[in-house]
Order: C-alpha cells, then structure tokens, then sequence
C-alpha cells in the first residue's frame, strides 16, 4: 500500500497538483514574508516528495511492534522534518541569495545553485533517522 501512496504521490505532483501547489505556497510565503522565493519545480524534487511515505514505513520499522497509528505518526514526523528544514533552507536563503544585477528587487530570493531544494527535501527526509542514531548511542 505504502508503493502505490509513493507513485500516486508522484503522479499527482508531476502532472498539476505540484506546480499548483507551489503557487499557493510561494504565494503565501510571499505574503508573510514579503520575499518572492524562486523554487524550481522539477521531477527530482517531487519524486523525493513522493518517497515521504516510503522513508516513513523505513522509520516505522525500526519500532518493535506495528501499528498502523504509529505508520502515520512516522510519517508526519518525515514530512515535519522536511518542512522544518526547506523552512530554514529559505531562511538561508534570505541572506545567501545576492543578486549581481541591481535591477532585481532585494525581495526575489533564487536558488543559489540547481538542485538546492532537492537537496534540502534529501537532508529533510534522512534528519529523523540521524536522530534515531544519535539517540540510540
């Protein structure tokens, strides 16, 4: 089951609900923040997107007994993760990303490099593991 969430996950963001999905939220960042934040949008990033689910049931396994109640706790714990560190990755952001041009407002923050947000959905998703083996120590 937790297969089919991943690839129906994937198929949803590739084909609409992801570019819709990034509008809204840049929009809504954009207004707390008053910074434009330019995120790309590519297939790598919803596919780490789409593995949530998946890295989730990983992080499940390593509990003693299953349950489906702690399934989903593990994967929201993911998902927190990856929230939590794309949220101080645009916080970065907000200091790293100087524009050479000084026509370009202050207030559009880009990538400083491709594949930054892939990246941090990476580090996003392995944080909880990272945390279980510094806990376990």
């Amino acid at each position: 089951m937790i297969y089919g969430l991943c690839v129906l996950i994937f198929i949803a963001l590739n084909f609409g609900v992801g570019a819709k999905l990034q509008i809204v939220l840049t929009e809504n960042i954009q207004r707390f923040t008053d910074y434009f934040f330019g995120i790309s949008t590519n297939t790598l990033d919803y596919l780490a997107l789409s593995t949530v689910p998946f890295f989730g049931m990983i992080y499940n396994s390593t509990r003693k007994e299953f349950k489906i109640n702690e399934l989903i706790i593990d994967i929201v714990m993911v998902l927190f993760f990856v929230f939590i560190i794309f949220g101080i990755g645009l916080y970065i952001m907000v200091f790293s990303a100087k524009h050479s041009n000084p026509l370009i407002p202050d207030s559009l923050k880009a990538e400083p490099f491709d594949l930054y947000s892939t990246i941090l959905i990476g580090i996003g998703i392995l944080t909880p593991y990272m945390i279980i083996k510094l806990i376990k120590k």
